[in-house]
């Protein structure tokens, strides 16, 4: 029962790592790329949603209860 808790944690926090990662390509692309997005201030979102989704990932994953 307690191991299949735990893959599913880890599955979550993997999950969110991903999206992480995306988010951070996606944000850095907006901000450094030149195009009509430029300027928005959507680059800098996607940047830190995808840094705050990094770091809840890798409290989950070794996040030992």
């Amino acid at each position: 029962m307690t191991e299949q808790k735990y893959e599913t944690k880890n599955k979550r926090a993997t999950l969110l790592g991903i999206l992480g990662v995306i988010f951070v390509i996606i944000g850095a692309a907006i901000a450094i790329i030149h195009n009509p997005l430029r300027g928005s201030g959507l680059g800098t979102i996607c940047l830190a949603i995808g840094v705050v989704l990094i770091v809840i990932s890798i409290l989950r994953f070794t996040n030992k209860k």
